[in-house]
């Protein structure tokens, strides 16, 4: 692994100026126009096929070995967040309320360091090497990476494993983590009006008020989790945006809501917990008069780290990547559309570490001061050509 090392080394300023374009050029989901044309001529330069979907920003890259085998696919996601930035770097977002404040250039930079460094190994390779550079992970429900199943990513050649990493702060730089089965939870959203009748507010016997009723709802919801959903099983519901009301003197008569789902349990049925919630918010706003109407979204299922092909992936990384923990990780609460992925193929969920050992705070993704430790870059192409290389040799 010494010739990686050195190899890894000598790619890698270009690797973290690829980056840094990236960063100070954030792209929202499904308007990746310029980060897609730079992986596809990056990918390009050294001699991976490329091919683009119609109306799409996704890129693909086919390594093909020299000899027949089975197929990985490694992959990305590309887009960034509406957030201004906030971190002072001098790297930091040119474009105005939009940031890279959950990774994905560190991932794409990454990516494109493990394409160079596999592309060296042709000769070597047994099978081929699928690279997956989606959009739109941040656009839950309709995030990329369903759609580029859709458009035939798993096919020609046939997709037999598939594997992913994301920057972790939680996670100091020098450790990667990741279980076996489920990493991540169910995203799932909601929509919730409840309906009244407006009045004056010196006469609120004549009138129904949305908002007292929308309390009634919000407190409701909450018995769905410690009343309904057995105690083993990991469910949150969370309100995280409500408007209503008109003027101070004015009884309210439509309150708007919106919330999250987050299952991290195989055994919780989403349909199941959108009837409880139904259920409970239809009886809290009738015992004052009130209507409640809802809209529950389907969002990203679980990801689920197969077993076998998990348990292969941490053997390789102890025995090539020594200088490095590799640790166990706690199932996250958060979403991710590589789980589309991870239910049509075996596939592992890598966290890299991004936090400096000497940190005094931790700054969690998506906010605007979060900054992804570089070091993590080196890590993170080794991961990916070791699997590779690995895996495509037996």
């Amino acid at each position: 692994m010494k010739v990686l090392d050195s190899q890894i080394s000598e790619i890698l300023d270009d690797v973290i100026k690829l980056r840094r374009t990236i960063h100070e050029n954030p792209e929202l989901g499904y308007e990746e126009y310029k980060t897609s044309e730079l992986v596809a001529r990056e990918l390009e330069s050294c001699g991976i096929k490329v091919e683009r979907f119609k109306d799409s920003t996704a890129v693909v890259g086919l390594l093909a070995g020299a000899k027949p085998g089975k197929t990985l696919l490694l992959r990305a996601d590309m887009d960034a967040l509406p957030i201004p930035e906030e971190t002072g770097l001098p790297f930091a977002s040119k474009v105005p309320g939009k940031m890279h404040a959950c990774g994905h250039d560190i991932h794409t930079a990454t990516l494109i360091g493990a394409a160079k460094i596999l592309s060296k190994y042709r000769e070597k390779i047994c099978g081929n090497i699928k690279f997956m550079f989606q959009p739109a992970e941040e656009c839950n429900p309709t995030g990329g990476a369903k759609k580029m199943i859709d458009d035939g990513i798993l096919e020609n050649p046939k997709v037999d494993f598939a594997m992913a990493l994301h920057v972790w702060p939680d996670l100091r730089v020098g450790e990667i983590g990741t279980r076996v089965g489920p990493i991540s939870a169910q995203s799932d959203r909601l929509y919730i009006t409840v309906k009244g009748k407006a009045g004056h507010a010196s006469a609120p016997h004549t009138a129904i008020d949305a908002i007292v009723a929308s309390a009634q709802v919000i407190s409701s919801l909450q018995t769905v989790i410690s009343r309904r959903i057995n105690p083993k099983d990991f469910v949150v519901i969370t309100i995280g945006k409500i408007n209503g009301g008109h003027r101070a003197n004015v009884i309210c008569d439509r309150v708007d809501m919106e919330g999250s789902v987050r299952i991290m349990s195989p055994d919780v049925d989403s349909d199941t917990i959108a009837q409880f919630i139904k259920s409970a918010g239809e009886a809290a706003a009738a015992s004052v008069g009130a209507t409640f109407e809802m809209n529950y979204v389907k969002g990203y299922p679980m990801t689920i780290n197969d077993e076998a092909f998990t348990t292969r992936v941490e053997e390789i990384l102890k025995a090539n990547l020594a200088e490095y923990t590799i640790k166990e990780v706690p199932l996250d609460a958060g979403g991710e559309d590589f789980s589309y992925v991870s239910h049509k193929v075996p596939s592992v969920y890598l966290k890299i570490g991004s936090t400096p050992e000497d940190a005094s705070e931790i700054i969690p993704p998506h906010n605007s001061r979060v900054i992804f430790d570089e070091r993590c870059i080196p890590i993170g192409i080794k991961v990916f050509a070791v699997t590779a290389l690995e895996i495509l040799s037996e």
